[in-house]
């Protein structure tokens, strides 16, 4: 019982670990990396914005598989989306290249010195689609992914254990840092000085001001108490140590990789159209055909 409600607790922090028996769990944590390389050095070649767009609707089949729900998915998403409205915006105005030869799509409110470009625009939707699928496809990972196994198969790897311990607390206090930090907006409720209160400038500065510096107190001192539970340990005195639990490939790790170059190898010769399949169409020529 114990074990369920950490798990329910687990399940509101975005890049907190969440045990299961699916697909993306029974995984090596190194095979998961594996396919974020491939994923994110394929995203950087693509120029086509409907490519890009069915890569990110994979990312969430995929994640969905992950037996992370659409709802708790989107909850988790929703602090990017904000971020991305407000990036997209700012990318349209402060993105554009002054010159008579480029499209102007209209001028917002009709205003001759307020143009939406298209090339603006299209910089502006290619680096939200990659935010987003970058962001995504790390919380799969982090869903799916044990802080404990991923150290354990880092050390399989012969990289010293004392790196990947560090690394491993560093993942570790992600979902931390977002706990204390809802745990510090209940207490500034409590006390009455929450978000419904913050109706000027001035004191939505100041709650942001004093959450992020008690969050960062906060942080601090349970770093300082791990590094002195480390040293009275005598952490990293042996250049070796033994693990209890041993971390290693299986055949569905190896015919995961497999596909994953497969899939990845298709991927380079249709993008240097390679294969006799048409490219994907543009999507300005398709929003022209249309209206």
């Amino acid at each position: 019982m114990k074990n369920k409600n950490k798990v329910l607790d687990h399940k509101f922090y975005t890049f907190a670990y969440l045990p299961g028996n699916s697909f993306m769990h029974k995984l090596n944590p190194l095979s998961k990396i594996f396919l974020l390389i491939l994923l994110t050095i394929s995203i950087f070649m693509i120029k086509s914005l409907i490519l890009l767009a069915i890569i990110f609707m994979m990312i969430i089949l995929l994640t969905l598989i992950s037996k992370i729900s659409l709802k708790d998915l989107l909850r988790k998403l929703k602090f990017i989306f904000i971020i991305l409205i407000i990036s997209l915006v700012l990318n349209i105005f402060f993105n554009a290249i002054p010159s008579n030869q480029e499209t102007v799509l209209f001028y917002l409110f009709n205003i001759s010195f307020l143009p939406i470009r298209r090339l603006a625009l299209y910089y502006a939707l290619k680096a939200s689609i990659i935010v987003l699928i970058l962001y995504t496809s790390t919380i799969m990972y982090a869903n799916t992914t044990s802080p404990k196994d991923f150290l354990y198969s880092l050390v399989r790897l012969k990289i010293p254990y004392r790196y990947c311990f560090s690394l491993m607390v560093g993942i570790r206090y992600i979902p931390l840092i977002e706990q204390e930090a809802k745990t510090i907006a209940l207490a500034q409720r409590a006390r009455g000085f929450g978000l419904e209160r913050a109706n000027s400038v001035k004191k939505a500065y100041r709650l942001i001001f004093e959450r992020l510096v008690a969050t960062l107190i906060s942080i601090l001192r349970k770093g300082h108490i791990t590094s002195i539970s480390m040293e009275n340990r005598c952490f990293g005195i042996h250049k070796q140590r033994t693990n209890m639990k041993i971390i290693k490939f299986k055949s569905i790790d190896g015919l995961f990789i497999f596909f994953c170059v497969l899939g990845f190898s298709f991927f380079l010769l249709f993008l240097f159209q390679l294969l006799p399949i048409p490219p994907v169409p543009s999507l300005y020529k398709l929003f022209l055909t249309i209206f």
